[in-house]
């Protein structure tokens, strides 16, 4: 493996997020910014949403986004439109989010995905043996999806910004129907009327699960966090620290996400009201 770290990893919990999906985005965002301090180290942050739709920019393009994100939201769901990599993920109060931020912008793409795919390997490796592969029909499919039994429980995604570097990853650990779930959004939403040049590759929901309907293992976000955060620290640097942000960091991370990279963010209460409409 091409990179290594010296220093130690400020892990950083900043609990379950239920008001605007955007939030916890920013964060990492401000997290990132803060690499420019000469100060800066390496940062694993840990979150959880509940619950919202992730998209991507390639959700952008499906005929009927708008009535399925309305519908989406009758239903308890916000949205929330990310800068980093593929298509709609689904997020609930099951599903782990960790980012891993350097103060390094210089490591290659290969290299970072590499580096994380260790760490969750050994982090993981109480519920099975990890493989890395994009599993055909699961949602937000790619290269460096992460499987158990066949089954896709995790991706990652990554990117610049002008002081670091962030890989952001979801586990699926507590099981619900996210593979039906996204089998809805997409018909919903049009994409089997998309007859040329389709955004996203037909879902099948029973290519995903999650660690515990996997292992068959009560398994909670609690669990595994406790048993990542041990499994990393046996083998990398790494030290439990309270999350903190600068605010004007956390400010101006909010406004460049919003305003000039316009991703839009909306509460489950917002679609379902009947005057919502998706931002042209």
């Amino acid at each position: 493996m091409s990179f290594s770290v010296n220093q130690p990893f400020h892990w950083m919990d900043s609990g379950v997020y239920r008001g605007q999906p955007l939030e916890p985005l920013a964060r990492d965002e401000a997290l990132a910014a803060g690499m420019q301090a000469e100060s800066a180290v390496p940062v694993i942050h840990l979150w959880v949403y509940d619950q919202a739709l992730y998209l991507g920019r390639r959700d952008a393009r499906l005929p009927h986004l708008e009535e399925a994100l309305r519908q989406f939201g009758q239903d308890g769901f916000g949205c929330v439109l990310r800068s980093s990599g593929g298509a709609c993920v689904p997020l609930d109060a099951g599903v782990l989010n960790v980012a891993w931020l350097l103060p390094d912008t210089t490591i290659s793409i290969d290299s970072f995905f590499s580096f994380v795919a260790e760490m969750l390997r050994v982090g993981l490796r109480d519920y099975g043996v990890l493989e890395f592969g994009e599993v055909v029909g699961s949602y937000c499919a790619g290269e460096y999806d992460f499987s158990l039994h066949g089954k896709k429980i995790g991706g990652m995604a990554q990117r610049r910004t002008r002081y670091g570097s962030i890989l952001q990853i979801c586990i699926n650990i507590e099981e619900r129907p996210r593979g039906e779930w996204m089998e809805r959004f997409y018909a919903i939403a049009g994409l089997d009327e998309m007859e040329a040049h389709k955004p996203i590759p037909t879902i099948v929901g029973s290519t995903v699960g999650s660690i515990a309907g996997l292992t068959g293992q009560p398994t909670t976000v609690d669990d595994v966090k406790a048993r990542l955060f041990a499994a990393i620290r046996s083998q990398w640097p790494a030290l439990p620290v309270p999350f903190s942000v600068q605010d004007e960091l956390l400010a101006e991370s909010e406004h460049h996400l919003a305003n000039r990279l316009q991703l839009f963010s909306f509460t489950a209460k917002e679609l379902a009201t009947p005057q919502w409409r998706l931002p042209k």
